[in-house]
């Protein structure tokens, strides 16, 4: 028999094969990477699905009354209340409740803020000044009252309010700015500080130059400092004017300070750079790159987790998030209810309210009810 020689290499085809071998396994390596990847992306919703369903069984109940996960809105917006508790500045709260037992659990509200958010995807934010004067309603065995506005979500968790505390900060607020609320979340400050470091920091214009000479340091607010030496609570704290990328201390400085100068020493001017910071955060948070990576998903999710309260329903949170996703921030209205001389606030005397510096609406809520419905839902001139 003649041998044919067909031109095939043993030691080539052992080769070809080889690389083939190599390339195989390079593919689905990184098809597993990939798989993983996603697996961890979506890790922590399912987790914290499989969290709440064994936490509140009733939940299950709510997906199946409301599948479409819509949020709650009222003449085509949704109205959310923000409260931020600064544990660090405020001593406990301390209340006497209608049989005259005083309770100190509970911390004041420092920040409260109203946002928002119409079906065109208008934004309007109102900052409601802490020493505010308010009336409390009653309820079951708890007489009807008075106070700053500030104490409305701790008498609400303490008296035991049907909801909480953020139930009764709910009510107050929609009583004196006459539009219904929606939505409420309460936030610690120190959360606050975290959320911005997980997110990389965030981009800030800081309208103008100042310092405060007397920001509080952490753990020394009420240290017994000897005569004289001032710099034993207190801390100097600089700011530009400009743009300036700040980190979760630097903005927490910035919505703190409470004595800065140029202007910069009043709440209202303090709850006015609140809502730059808090439009901010939402404008970094919702980047491209923040929700592709895993980890700063999960980490935002633990961080929001350990110290938030709200009544968002879980069903909501895609839909508020696709309503959140959508806002033109450049667009976004604001209102900070101040004692400025064209303002709808002022001071009365002191003395009247047990030596309390409080405040008080000029020509009654009224006033303040159509300028927040002027700003909600604009005329249109003819």
């Amino acid at each position: 028999m003649q041998y044919v020689d067909l031109g095939v290499n043993p030691y080539k085809y052992k080769k070809n094969s080889k690389r083939k071998k190599y390339i195989k396994f390079g593919v689905s390596a990184l098809l597993l990477g990939l798989i993983l990847y996603g697996g961890y992306l979506f890790y922590w919703p399912i987790s914290q699905l499989i969290g709440e369903i064994i936490n509140r069984p009733g939940i299950v109940l709510s997906f199946i009354k409301n599948p479409s996960g819509k949020i709650e809105s009222t003449d085509g917006r949704t109205n959310v209340l923000l409260l931020g508790i600064d544990k660090r500045a405020d001593v406990p709260f301390s209340y006497k409740d209608s049989q005259g037992v005083t309770h100190k659990n509970g911390f004041l509200a420092d920040t409260i803020i109203v946002l928002s958010v119409g079906k065109e995807k208008d934004t309007v934010m109102v900052s409601i000044p802490r020493d505010t004067w308010v009336d409390i309603p009653s309820w079951e065995n708890v007489s009807a009252s008075s106070g700053k506005i500030n104490s409305v979500y701790s008498v609400g968790n303490i008296q035991e309010y049907p909801g909480g505390g953020l139930e009764l900060s709910k009510k107050v607020v929609s009583d004196i700015i006459g539009v219904p609320i929606h939505y409420a979340a309460r936030i610690d400050f120190e959360v606050f500080k975290q959320i911005i470091d997980t997110l990389g920091g965030v981009e800030v214009r800081v309208d103008k130059t100042f310092d405060d000479y007397k920001y509080p340091i952490d753990g020394k607010e009420e240290a017994n400092c000897s005569s004289g030496d001032f710099f034993c609570r207190y801390t100097n704290v600089h700011f530009d004017e400009g743009i300036q990328t700040m980190d979760g201390t630097k903005a927490l400085q910035f919505v703190r300070s409470r004595t800065g100068t140029n202007g910069e020493g009043s709440d209202f001017a303090r709850a006015a750079r609140q809502q730059k910071v808090l439009v901010a955060i939402r404008r970094k948070a919702l980047t491209f790159d923040i929700l592709l990576d895993p980890v700063k998903v999960n980490n935002l999710f633990d961080d929001f987790g350990e110290s938030i309260e709200t009544d968002f329903d879980l069903t909501s949170y895609l839909a508020a998030y696709q309503l959140l996703k959508d806002i033109d921030v450049s667009n976004t209205k604001k209102l900070v209810l101040d004692t400025s001389k064209n303002s709808l606030l002022y001071t009365p005397n002191p003395a009247d309210y047990g030596g309390a510096y409080v405040l008080l609406p000029k020509e009654g809520w009224g006033e303040i009810q159509k300028r927040v419905d002027n700003l909600l839902f604009p005329k249109i001139e003819q």
